[in-house]
């Protein structure tokens, strides 16, 4: 029974190929949010079965603790199947984190800021099927629960001056539908094609969650190769949330993917929207460097979004290090400048 079994599911498109390659390394991470922080890292990259047509799978696998004292574990996958007829992508995290709140809005006082502590688990899987070349619809799930929440409960404190929601945890469980457009020839550092995601989530009490809240956001990046080996990169993307939003499902701006040189949630809304560019080019051998530049801000409605002021700006430049040349896997160190902010971060893979 069990050979029959095997038999009959052996060609399934997760087959791993003979291209498939393990690294595992001590972690040091480096960012605003934690300062400094040890740990271990790996990644296993492949190609499913023999199919050289598709672009590399990835699982990302990260532990570690701050000087913050913060512990996270994270893993992170995008399989693509056989063709490419099916993509898998999911996040997954459990973390302890002592964070930081500075109030609602765009114009939030550096000196009011807070301090809180959260532990929580968050899963967020997405299936997305082919429907034409580079065109790809599905759904997702998320489920995140804040088990602890802890912060100096005042009648002064800005949770409850400002009745933040999910100031005593949250627990929310939603469904969402994506649809992507993906011609990047790289899954991992693109220097061609264009990408363009919309989603939309609906957080239900009916699906488990404590409040009734949306989220949907669009992402768009196109790169383009500039002489033999540069690549000029351009992404912008925007989120909004509507309803009861609990402040961990919040638009946020500052983080080590676009906005760098904030602390990750310095300023944090319903809306949130942001642009950059970037520059890369190879140096010497393993080595490169990135010039990188953008602007954003986040807002209540979408009209006090495009009145034109208020925009953040976000300047900076980076190292790469290739681990992988033929699969263009990067280490990545950027350090960002914002208004009266700066941050370094330390990361595998490009920023987008």
């Amino acid at each position: 029974m069990f050979s029959s079994a095997f038999g009959q599911y052996r060609k399934f498109p997760l087959t791993i190929s003979k291209q498939d390659r393990y690294l595992f390394f001590p972690l040091i991470v480096k960012s605003p949010e934690y300062k400094w922080g040890l740990g271990m890292g790996g990644i296993w990259y492949f190609k499913p079965g023999n199919d050289t047509a598709s672009r590399t799978s990835s699982i990302k696998a990260t532990t570690f603790a701050t000087v913050r004292r913060q512990a996270v574990f994270a893993t992170e996958g995008t399989l693509f199947m056989s063709e490419e007829r099916y993509i898998l992508h999911y996040t997954a995290s459990v973390s302890h984190f002592p964070d930081r709140f500075w109030g609602l809005g765009n114009d939030s006082h550096p000196e009011q800021v807070e301090p809180y502590t959260i532990s929580q688990v968050d899963v967020y899987p997405q299936v997305l099927r082919r429907i034409l070349p580079h065109l790809y619809a599905g759904l997702s799930y998320e489920f995140q629960h804040v088990f602890q929440f802890s912060y100096n409960d005042t009648g002064t404190s800005l949770f409850n001056t400002q009745d933040i929601v999910g100031r005593n945890g949250s627990r929310v469980s939603g469904l969402g539908f994506l649809c992507t457009w993906d011609s990047r020839n790289n899954s991992f550092s693109s220097s061609g094609g264009f990408y363009l995601q919309y989603f939309n989530m609906w957080y239900r009490r009916a699906l488990g969650s404590q409040f009734d809240f949306g989220i949907q956001g669009l992402d768009v990046r196109k790169y383009f190769e500039v002489g033999k080996h540069a690549v000029l990169a351009f992404q912008a993307v925007t989120t909004e949330a509507t309803g009861t939003i609990p402040i961990r499902n919040l638009s946020i701006i500052g983080s080590d993917s676009y906005m760098r040189g904030y602390y990750q949630g310095r300023f944090q809304d319903r809306i949130m929207a942001a642009v950059q560019a970037e520059w890369r080019t190879p140096v010497h051998g393993h080595w490169g460097v990135v010039l990188f530049c953008g602007a954003g801000r986040v807002a209540s409605s979408w009209a006090n979004l495009v009145d034109g002021f208020g925009l953040k700006p976000s300047v900076g430049l980076g190292l790469r290090y290739a681990i992988s040349p033929r699969e263009k896997l990067n280490l990545r160190f950027d350090s960002g400048f914002g208004t009266n902010s700066h941050g370094s971060y330390l990361n595998l893979g490009e920023a987008f």
